[in-house]
């Protein structure tokens, strides 16, 4: 009887992917109720043990962290800091139980259903995604866009109207294309936690990320594909053993990469044109981020990003944009320092994964820290609900998945 309950548990999180973007209700005027709002609580049907210790350091940290921002940050619109608190408070409850979680292990017979599901999500959000392509080619608008955005969280109008000056972008069953790119890369993060070959996956996603048209989503699938082959080949035994599979591997990753260096360039040229969203993304708030590192009240409060951005000027399109389309920005605007020290001790424990993962079977460690830090370039709402579940939801597979028994099962 517990065991299929713990099958329905975990069947839960593929479903979750199709509908983290689907509003449920709505809490003002800028908080969306979805199904992952509830996440901290949903995480209780999997997890089997808490490490209170651990547990407590890291909502340590994210005490210390409000306080420090509370402190010191400017306040340009103190009605909102609440909400934007909670939804701090919330994105450091679902760590610190996820990093102190022991998790109830996925039985080996029933390794494959959960697998087949995650795959199965993939294939739906592709085919609406081509869906909405062929709409786009045929008739250079997207009524499919429209009705999906209208169950969402966000309008996604914007790309409508992009659609409608000649623009070829999708964004399946969630709010933009962005996120939709990152939706794909977090399935596909979990299909590899499974540790079985999967080119339809493969497929699969990089067909999705092309159909998003997101910068993002194209260059962090370029740095998997290339570590995953690193890590592969680029040892003595598998150099000498594997060499002739190695070298055509890389050949094809090459003239891949070509094919799609013209779209990489012309984005890249985007970088230096005001207004663009490559240039919002980047290269405006260099202004900001330069602000809160040299000055002393440089930071700015919770709730008042959006009031502190449009004091910038900086040019989203043809107006004044108010947000920050860069979550490694967010950090260091909310917390200065602090910010570049916490993504600096990441940096340096994906760097000791990454090399001791040379010569593995299995285990795809160092894709799964890598896509932390390469999540947060994919969006400014990093303590979103949707954004937080996205990025927790491959290591809870990776800590529910007793690999032992699947191989044996295999």
């Amino acid at each position: 009887m517990s065991r299929s309950i713990r099958i329905c548990s975990y069947l839960l999180l593929p479903l979750i992917y199709l509908l983290v973007n689907v509003k449920i209700a709505q809490l003002g005027e800028s908080f969306p109720i979805t199904i992952v709002t509830f996440l901290p609580v949903l995480l209780f049907l999997f997890i089997a043990h808490i490490n209170l210790k651990q547990f407590f350091i890291v909502l340590g940290i994210g005490v210390g962290l409000i306080l420090y921002n509370y402190v010191f940050g400017q306040v340009w619109n103190s009605g909102k800091y609440l909400t934007s608190t909670l939804l701090f408070v919330y994105t450091i409850l679902t760590i610190a139980l996820v990093s102190a979680g022991r998790f109830k292990k996925i039985s080996a017979h029933n390794h494959r259903k959960v697998l087949r599901a995650f795959l199965l999500m993939v294939i739906i959000a592709v085919a609406i995604a081509a869906l909405e392509m062929i709409e786009i080619i045929l008739t250079g608008k997207s009524t499919l866009i429209e009705r999906i955005s209208s169950i969402l969280i966000y309008s996604n109008s914007y790309i409508v109207k992009f659609i409608h000056f000649g623009g070829m972008r999708t964004t399946s069953l969630y709010y933009e294309p962005a996120f939709f790119s990152l939706a794909l890369l977090s399935m596909w993060l979990c299909i590899k936690q499974f540790a079985v070959r999967t080119r339809v996956a493969d497929l699969l996603v990089l067909g999705g990320v092309s159909l998003s048209g997101s910068f993002s989503g194209v260059m962090v699938v370029i740095v998997f594909l290339f570590v995953d082959w690193m890590l592969k080949y680029c040892t003595k035994k598998n150099v000498r053993k594997k060499l002739p599979l190695a070298m055509i591997s890389l050949v094809i990753f090459i003239v891949g990469v070509a094919f799609a260096f013209p779209y990489l360039s012309e984005r890249f040229e985007d970088l230096g044109v005001v207004g663009s969203s490559s240039y919002y993304r980047i290269i405006g708030p260099l202004i900001m981020v330069q602000h809160a590192l040299t000055e002393i009240n440089g930071i700015v409060r919770f709730g008042s990003l959006y009031d502190y951005v449009r004091s910038f000027g900086i040019l989203n399109g043809d107006s004044v944009g108010k947000t920050v389309d860069n979550g490694i920005y967010l950090l260091v605007i909310y917390f200065s320092w602090f910010g570049i020290v916490i993504a600096g001790c990441f940096l340096l424990k994906l760097c000791g994964i990454f090399f001791s993962q040379f010569g593995k079977n299995y285990g795809y460690y160092t894709q799964l820290y890598l896509f932390v830090p390469l999540s947060l370039l994919f969006t400014g709402s990093i303590f979103s609900p949707e954004y937080i579940f996205l990025v927790v939801c491959p290591f809870i597979l990776r800590k529910a998945i007793n690999h032992s028994e699947f191989q044996e099962a295999l």
